[in-house]
């Protein structure tokens, strides 16, 4: 489902994986990966150890029974996820859901909405600490974003320089998950460590980008499956 796929990846005010358009916008696999290894290496060292100080400093501010009620919900999310990744087994590509898979498929998006709907009170609950962590990182996101531009700049194809920027430069992308952008840092584990949450932000962006290739290679047209990713 999205919003798990999305999990890590929302915590953050950038999007990590900038370059999954590369071969299609004038820029090569390799130049591409090194592009993805410099941002990867970069999030890791200077804003992940910042979002994860953060959402630590927020535990603070919550209450016992707020602090079990997400333990709790994690745990659902996570068999959630299990129990997409299991529904899959034995399912022949291109071949329609069975309207027993559809039910199930519904099952676990009723289930989803309830988690964040939960999730949702807790932010509802916590509107003025989360301002005011925001507006302490008004600077952090400013020079993230210009130190991240720099590093796109220096990936960029040549032929973006001669009037075609439009059409083969990369536009940094902010707020991936826009509204969801505060229920999901809620969401956040604060017990992870960077390292756990750099690897997972990886295998997302990397299962990203193979959804957007098998997209490209449909004429655009996701599945009900990748739609629901």
């Amino acid at each position: 489902m999205k919003k798990i796929t999305l999990l890590v990846l929302a915590i953050f005010s950038i999007t990590l994986f900038s370059f999954q358009d590369g071969p299609k916008k004038g820029m090569d696999k390799e130049t591409r990966k090194k592009a993805q290894k410099e941002l990867a290496a970069y999030n890791k060292e200077n804003v992940i150890p910042v979002i994860l100080e953060n959402r630590k400093e927020f535990e603070t501010k919550l209450s016992s029974d707020e602090k079990k009620e997400l333990v709790s919900l994690r745990v659902k999310m996570k068999a959630l996820g299990e129990q997409k990744k299991a529904s899959k087994k034995g399912k022949t590509k291109g071949e329609a859901p069975t309207e027993e898979q559809k039910e199930a498929r519904a099952a676990l998006q009723k289930e989803m909405r309830q988690i964040m709907t939960s999730a949702w009170a807790i932010v509802d609950n916590h509107e003025a600490d989360l301002k005011a962590i925001k507006e302490s990182n008004k600077a952090n996101e400013e020079k993230w974003k210009e130190d991240i531009k720099a590093i796109m700049m220096k990936y960029k194809p040549e032929n973006a320089e001669k009037g075609k920027g439009k059409k083969h430069g990369h536009k940094m992308k902010q707020n991936p998950m826009g509204p969801n952008k505060d229920v999901m840092f809620v969401m956040m584990d604060p017990s992870q460590s960077i390292d756990e949450i750099a690897e997972n932000m990886e295998k997302m962006a990397k299962k990203r980008h193979g959804q957007h290739g098998k997209k490209g290679k449909s004429k655009g047209h996701a599945s009900p499956d990748q739609e629901n990713d």
